[in-house]
């Protein structure tokens, strides 16, 4: 797979407690990857890696997802992932118990 190239870096560079997202720009970009993920969905594709460093910016400043290495296509809407999948950092701690 080939991605465009994304100058704006990835979200966890912008995550800041002490400057954080104005209200327009986080809605702006929680719709942005709302609207990737229902994408993914319809195209029976579940993203299972959801964090700010898979997350980047294109030149425009618009949301785009990237690293697919754990996701699983082929799903329909009757079917469920049972696995546990992800990075140990965001897992809540009953999952890694």
């Amino acid at each position: 797979m080939v991605l465009d190239f994304c100058p704006g870096g990835d979200m966890s560079a912008y995550i800041n407690p002490k400057k954080p997202f104005d209200e327009d720009r986080a809605r702006i970009y929680a719709a942005e990857i709302l609207l990737a993920l229902e994408y993914l969905h319809k195209m029976n594709i579940v993203f299972r890696d959801l964090k700010p460093e898979n997350i980047v910016f294109d030149a425009d400043g618009h949301c785009k997802l990237t690293d697919f290495g754990l996701s699983k296509d082929g799903f329909n809407d009757n079917e469920r992932s049972m696995s546990e999948v992800g990075s140990i950092a965001y897992m809540a701690p009953e999952t890694l118990k």
